[in-house]
C-alpha cells in the first residue's frame, strides 16, 4: 500500500509548518518583552549600582563617571564623588564560579584608604566562597591602604577570598592611575 500525495503532506509538511509558525510567533513575542522590559532591567541595574557606590562612599555628595585609558581588566568603571571625598571602583573579576562571576564596588577615600566594598553579585559556592559576602570577611577590608596588611583569606575558601582581594588591589591600582592623572 502506497501513500498518495496528500497524504504525505498532512504527515510531514503540514506539523513542520505548524512547528515553524509557533517558533516564529514565540520568537516575536519573547522580542516584544525584551523591548519593553530591557529598559526597565537597565534602569534597575543603574539604581543598584548607584546604591552600592553610596554604600561604599556614604560620606559623597554625588558621583560623576571618570574615563581613564589602560586600567586593569577588572575595573569597570571609575566614579570620583562630586565633593572630593574619594572614588568608587567598580569591578567584575573571575571568580570560583567561573570568568566574570565576581562583581564587587570598592571605596577608597582621598588618602587611600579603603572607605567600604560591596558584593553586588557572585556565583561562588553556597556556604563557602559566599563568605566573601559576609561582614566579617568584607569588615577587614575598611580602612586599610593599599598593602592591605592584615588581610587573611577564608579557610576553604582560598580562591574566592583571593580573587577578591586580587579586584581591590586593581581598585587600588586604578585608583593610583587616576590620582596621577588629577
Amino acid at each position: 500500500m502506497t501513500k498518495t500525495k496528500n497524504s504525505a503532506i498532512s504527515d510531514f509538511v503540514l506539523p513542520i509548518g505548524v512547528l515553524l509558525i509557533i517558533c516564529i510567533v514565540a520568537s516575536a513575542l519573547l522580542a516584544y518583552t525584551n523591548s519593553i522590559t530591557a529598559p526597565i532591567i537597565e534602569a534597575a541595574a543603574e539604581e543598584a549600582a548607584e546604591q552600592a557606590r553610596i554604600a561604599v562612599m556614604p560620606e559623597a555628595d554625588g558621583f560623576e563617571e571618570l574615563q581613564v585609558d589602560g586600567l586593569p581588566e577588572t575595573v569597570t568603571g571609575v566614579y570620583e564623588a562630586t565633593n572630593g571625598v574619594g572614588y568608587v571602583f567598580m569591578l567584575t573579576a573571575d571568580g570560583y564560579g567561573g570568568r566574570d562571576t565576581l562583581s564587587i564596588t570598592c571605596g577608597i577615600d582621598s588618602e587611600g584608604k579603603i572607605t567600604d566594598t560591596q558584593v553586588l553579585s557572585h556565583e561562588e559556592t553556597v556556604g563557602l566562597g559566599s563568605k566573601i559576602t559576609g561582614d566579617d570577611f568584607r569588615g577587614q577590608f575598611t580602612g586599610k591602604d593599599s598593602n592591605l596588611e592584615g588581610v587573611d583569606i577564608i579557610g576553604g575558601a582560598t580562591f574566592s577570598s583571593n580573587y577578591f582581594i586580587g579586584a581591590i588591589r586593581d581598585a587600588f591600582t586604578a585608583y593610583d592611575m587616576v590620582k596621577e592623572g588629577a
